[in-house]
């Protein structure tokens, strides 16, 4: 589903300015759903059974059906021949990669967060359950309230101007949660308020991702959408699980690690992406 939907989304937008507020409201939907997912399957199985997790689905689905089924026709553009490739000149394309780690970049920051944050607010700083959910939600309010300016922003600083200040915002944030880290105890200051400026990252580099990534392969938007998630997917999974495991997940130092020393790798992509334009 998630592929047709971005799929979609690069075969009627393209490179249109609203294509960035799609992607940006997009990715921090999706951002939200690890996190609120399994608080509403608990009180779901708490209150009426586990059997009404899949009915809950099951409507949502149906919902949905009527507006997708009339509405979502056929977006692919026709393809020639000599147009027919595999995933072989999708893995070739250095954009793909550059854009895709980028891609992998910002969401992780916000996977390794909701992995560290009950033990840090929790079990750290005694936030009740209803304050930890507040303060986690203001990340996410964060989120969809910079999205409202990501039209502006691209069409200033253009793709690679985005995703270069949204990792800097990610390194200004690793600092900061440092500090915090080394001088204070576990907060809603010292580890959600520079979560914030991570929220603005994110946005800045998710809403051109997609379009950085995927602008060579229009005919086969599907196919590049699927690599693009699979390999961002193994970043997030991956790289971003292994720093909560190595290090100590009841501290910011996971989020610190991952944040920090992913967004100076993907700055140095970005350099030599464009030594290689040039």
């Amino acid at each position: 589903m998630l592929v047709a939907v971005f799929a979609t989304v690069r075969d009627v937008y393209a490179d249109a300015p609203e294509s960035a507020v799609i992607y940006s409201l997009m990715n921090a939907m999706l951002a939200c759903v690890p996190a609120l997912g399994p608080i509403a399957g608990a009180l779901m199985a708490r209150y009426f059974g586990w059997e009404a997790i899949f009915l809950a689905l099951c409507i949502s689905a149906l919902a949905a059906l009527p507006f997708a089924l009339p509405k979502w026709h056929e977006t692919r553009q026709v393809r020639k021949p000599s147009n027919r490739a595999g995933f072989g000149l999708v893995l070739k394309s250095p954009y793909f990669w550059v854009y895709t780690l980028a891609f992998g970049t910002a969401m992780g920051a916000f996977f390794v967060f909701f992995s560290t944050a009950p033990r840090v607010l929790i079990e750290g700083a005694d936030f009740s359950e209803l304050g930890f959910s507040v303060a986690f939600a203001t990340v996410a309010i964060v989120m969809i309230a910079t999205t409202r300016f990501s039209k502006r922003f691209v069409a200033r600083w253009g793709i690679p101007g985005c995703v270069i200040r949204g990792m800097l915002m990610l390194l200004f944030s690793a600092s900061l949660l440092g500090l915090g880290e080394i001088f204070l105890t576990a907060s809603f200051w010292s580890y959600v308020v520079p979560m914030w400026l991570v929220a603005v990252g994110i946005v800045f580099t998710t809403s051109v991702t997609a379009n950085g990534a995927l602008h060579e392969f229009s005919a086969m938007a599907g196919t590049a959408v699927a690599l693009h998630f699979c390999v961002q997917s193994l970043i997030v999974g991956v790289i971003g699980t292994g720093v909560v495991i190595a290090l100590n997940g009841g501290t910011a130092w996971p989020l610190i690690a991952y944040t920090g020393c992913m967004a100076a790798i993907t700055l140095a992509a970005l350099g030599g992406l464009t030594r290689y334009k040039q």
